[in-house]
């Protein structure tokens, strides 16, 4: 496909800002030995900064959204990478354990602005031809910013961990400053922008055929994927006598999964499956149902090799399947409303982030790696289920 110069443009600057957010969070996440040496933190204590950013990011999504559909696709960029560059100031300069953690809470709220403003600006600025492919390319930004903002906190244990952190925010603010001037002034704006923040989006929205169904979903492979993130390492050393070298290896497969797999996803649902995210979904999670299924033979038959083709499959499955929501989001909702329809995919999608990790951790704690695996396995199979729509989605 080929795309004019001044699109190019404006995609990377959307690819940019997707990257930001896994740039920020994981600046800091990644200093967590140098917040614990030098601020005195516990381990309870950095992972609730995590949460401090995860909580405002699914708090402002829907808001964002609706915002991203009254202001316009330039500044709610715009504001999103200057509130971003905010939070991460306020981290870096912060004294206490209370400002990191509102610094984040800053962040994870500016962050929250990314997904509605990047995926309504395809929609206007593209070709619904290249949909799934532009979206799937806009989400291995994540990967990219966080293997960045990995490197960056790297900085940390020669020069303090501030450093990295202040620089992020200078990323952030200079990124900023970039989509103010370049992302188009005039981007065709909906009805949506003379409404102010009223009620009718959202009753519009909520009323959307099938919306819900997919947003629910989405929730149930996102918290898959932080599922994954979270467990799979100890899943893998309890269901059988692997090397710490080669779940290390099983590690690194389901995060290069990820990256292949955003794209991959992508092109198929514009080339194979007549741009159709529904079936494109379906076929992501049963992928991932047969993933699962590899976990719980590796544990009973202790093969070894099954590890690392079942990590590669969970990764290129599950954990790719928030750009192809995205998409099916586009195509369900309201031209006029697209921000606020990916504000809520995006709420109930980190919902299921917080959720499902809990969930699973008690099922593995009673029933081990039998239980995790098959809690999966089903829940990729009731998500085919919500995406069966009866009809195709165009």
């Amino acid at each position: 496909m080929k795309i004019p110069t001044q699109q190019k443009l404006h995609f990377s600057l959307i690819f940019a800002a997707q990257a930001l957010g896994a740039l920020c969070v994981l600046g800091v996440l990644a200093s967590g030995p140098q917040l614990m040496s030098e601020l005195g933190l516990s381990a309870l204590q950095v992972g609730g900064l995590a949460s401090a950013y995860s909580a405002t990011l699914a708090a402002a999504s829907f808001p964002a959204g609706m915002l991203t559909d009254k202001i316009g696709t330039r500044h709610a960029l715009t504001l999103s990478a200057w509130g971003m560059a905010l939070g991460m100031l306020g981290v870096g300069l912060g004294q206490s354990y209370l400002q990191l953690c509102i610094g984040m809470a800053i962040c994870g709220a500016g962050y929250g602005m990314i997904n509605p403003a990047a995926g309504r600006a395809i929609s206007l600025w593209f070709s619904p031809d290249w949909r799934g492919t532009l979206i799937g390319l806009k989400q291995t930004g994540v990967p990219v910013g966080g293997a960045i903002g990995t490197g960056l906190a790297g900085l940390g244990i020669v020069y303090g961990w501030q450093l990295g952190v202040i620089l992020i925010a200078i990323i952030a603010a200079c990124l900023g400053s970039l989509f103010w001037l370049f992302l188009p002034k005039n981007e065709g704006r909906s009805p949506a922008l003379s409404q102010g923040l009223s009620s009718q989006p959202i009753r519009n929205v909520l009323k959307t055929p099938h919306l819900s169904r997919a947003n629910l979903a989405s929730g149930l492979t996102n918290g898959g994927q932080f599922t994954l993130w979270a467990f799979l390492a100890e899943v893998l050393r309890q269901s059988a006598t692997l090397s710490a070298s080669l779940i290390t290896l099983c590690m690194g497969l389901l995060q290069l999964g990820t990256l292949i797999g955003r794209l991959f996803w992508g092109v198929m649902n514009d080339h194979m499956f007549g741009k159709n995210p529904a079936k494109t979904l379906q076929w992501i999670c049963a992928v991932a149902f047969f993933g699962a299924l590899l976990l719980i033979l590796q544990a009973e038959l202790q093969l070894w090799a099954l590890a690392p083709i079942a990590a590669l499959l969970l990764g290129f499955s599950t954990c790719s399947a928030t750009g192809l929501h995205i998409t099916l989001t586009l195509a369900l909702a309201p031209p006029s409303y697209t921000g606020t329809a990916i504000g809520y995919t995006m709420l109930v999608t980190n919902l299921g982030g917080v959720i499902a990790p809990l969930v699973f951790g008690l099922v593995f704690d009673l029933a081990g790696t039998w239980g995790f695996a098959l809690l999966m396995a089903s829940m990729m199979l009731f998500a085919i289920g919500l995406l069966r729509f009866g009809h195709a989605v165009n």
